[in-house]
């Protein structure tokens, strides 16, 4: 089905405004040609920076206490308003992949063979930080793992659909959702596939979702130098930080209403880890520390374990 370019305004759960297409992912030239006046989409100003493809095996869901003891409580993960949210969790080694394909696709057969690693200092946006805006409580796992467990549980063992959702553009922040859906469900049939390939924005293959990521930080403190005569690229530092948009993806398993993600204590526990809350959040309950969201996950392990 071909989607002309039409988008609606709305607010989320949080309060946050966004503008929001439908079953298509809006590449930023696009946004910026729908946004004229929006403060974040001035790519002329944006310092030169590589536009890399992360190919990402893993994904997060990140919640609060009260969100932790429930997941336990229900020995999995429910879903929230027919969606049950991961993010995308890009490692240090998914950084190095994606800086080394940058470096091919380039071309750069010229390349010092002293090359120092630069992309690091360009993913500084949330996107791939170790710090959290929605919790201390953090449970990652590999997506092949989470399809296999949804495919066994509500696909009748048949391999889930992978389809284009949507896109929202918020004040600093573009979010690009992938729709997981059982094969037997026909009302989604109206949103494209997800891509096979890393052609476009997202895809899948393979157990990893490629993104082709249009902005890996909101401030951006440093330039791509391309220096032909020492055959090298590097970031160089700017005379003043400059901000601006930043992508990020996500990935919506449907759940009815009384579907449960099912995971086992000890695994929830074996992917559990604790992550700092950052200073500028979406927090619906209290502010934890980092020392007491260990002491609460070791009172959870005497429930538990």
């Amino acid at each position: 089905m071909a989607y002309s370019r039409y988008w609606i305004q709305d607010t989320n759960f949080r309060g946050c405004d966004y503008t929001y297409y439908e079953g298509e992912h809006v590449n930023l030239t696009e946004l910026e040609e729908d946004h004229p006046d929006h403060g974040y989409l001035g790519r002329n100003s944006t310092p030169f920076y590589p536009e890399c493809v992360f190919d990402v095996a893993n994904v997060c869901h990140v919640t609060e206490k009260s969100g932790l003891h429930g997941i336990f409580r229900d020995h999995g993960f429910r879903g929230n308003d027919s969606f049950l949210w991961w993010s995308l969790s890009v490692t240090d080694e998914d950084i190095v992949n994606a800086e080394n394909k940058f470096l091919t696709s380039q071309n750069f057969s010229w390349q010092n063979p002293n090359q120092k690693p630069f992309l690091k200092k360009f993913t500084t946006s949330p996107a791939f930080q170790s710090e959290s805006r929605y919790g201390n409580f953090r449970f990652t796992f590999k997506l092949k793992e989470l399809l296999k467990i949804y495919s066994k549980e509500y696909c009748e063992r048949t391999a889930p659909i992978l389809r284009v959702l949507d896109t929202k553009l918020y004040k600093q922040e573009i979010l690009y959702s992938i729709l997981v859906h059982p094969r037997y469900m026909t009302h989604y049939r109206k949103y494209p596939r997800l891509p096979i390939d890393d052609n476009s924005l997202c895809g899948y293959s393979q157990g990893s979702v490629s993104w082709r990521c249009q902005s890996p930080s909101n401030n951006y403190k440093y330039r791509l130098k391309v220096d032909d005569e020492e055959g090298e690229v590097s970031a160089r530092p700017l005379r003043r930080t400059e901000y601006f948009v930043w992508d990020k993806v996500a990935v919506a398993f449907h759940m009815k209403r009384d579907w449960i993600l099912p995971v086992g204590h000890a695994q929830l526990f074996d992917n559990l880890s604790v992550c700092k809350t950052a200073s500028k959040n979406l927090l619906k309950e209290p502010k934890m520390s980092v020392h007491e969201a260990k002491k609460e996950v070791e009172n959870l392990r005497k429930m538990y374990l």
